[in-house]
């Protein structure tokens, strides 16, 4: 299996010690390129990625500016959502300014450790999932069809054939909103916990039992990535697809 770890991350940096990670980003098997991008900033306890879109290729330009813009913002000390809020403007900038990168642009969904926590912010469809002793959700889709859901004009099974079920609504660089709602969440550590960040070429090619049946078991975190990127690949691969999976081996509450 060949598998593209195409990631941005400073030289010589040390590892968390109380942060297990694993990450793995692959094409998949009807895209010619791999328009995902990651970033792993473990000495400043902070994970991302970026699923870009554009024509042109420049859907991995898209995603690729978003996290070096954020890469430079956090090491600044700025937080998530101004980091997201930066690289959205700067992408929007480039646009402008070439021709042959308009309408480029690209979701995103971030980790961020905070005290005994963390932090989760995101724009568009890429998402956050907790195990613990069962599989939640923890991101919610800036999409069409989630708005729809919400409004109750379908159900979650006639969710899944929707003809538009791939429409965002909102992304990095678009130029119908000078201003992102970013959506944050917070949550705690606890022991055993999982926590998966995944482009949607990993939500929509497995059900979220399957999701739970793989990290629910006895395997390594590298192995249970790895059993992740298979059955996207198994089930046809026909998107990119990227995921980081994040443990705490620190000090952290027991679930009561």
């Amino acid at each position: 299996m060949e598998i593209f770890n195409r990631f941005l991350r400073p030289d010589k940096i040390p590892k968390r010690q109380d942060i297990q990670f694993s990450y793995l980003s692959h094409q998949g098997l009807v895209r010619s390129s791999n328009e995902d991008s990651g970033l792993l900033l473990p000495d400043l306890g902070t994970w991302a990625i970026a699923d870009g879109m554009g024509g042109h290729n420049c859907g991995e330009v898209a995603s690729a500016i978003a996290l070096t813009v954020m890469h430079h913002s956090i090491v600044a000390g700025n937080s998530l959502t101004t980091a997201i809020q930066t690289a959205h403007r700067t992408i929007q900038e480039q646009a402008q300014n070439d021709i042959n990168k308009k309408g480029m642009g690209t979701t995103i969904v971030a980790v961020q450790m905070i005290a005994d926590g963390y932090q989760i912010a995101w724009v568009g469809d890429s998402r956050a999932y907790l195990w613990r002793s069962g599989l939640k959700q923890l991101t919610k889709d800036h999409s069409y069809l989630q708005t729809i859901l919400d409004q109750g004009l379908i159900d979650e099974e006639t969710a899944k054939t929707h003809p538009y079920k791939n429409v965002i609504t909102q992304a990095l660089g678009s130029f119908e909103m000078e201003s992102l709602q970013i959506g944050v969440i917070e949550e705690k550590w606890f022991k055993n916990d999982i926590l998966l960040l995944c482009s949607d070429g990993l939500s929509r090619e497995i059900t979220d039992s399957k999701i739970e049946a793989i990290l629910a078991g006895d395997k390594k975190l590298e192995e249970k990535a790895e059993l992740l990127l298979t059955e996207v690949l198994a089930n046809g691969g026909n998107d990119n697809v990227t995921l980081i999976l994040l443990t705490c081996n620190g000090v952290i509450q027991e679930v009561t």
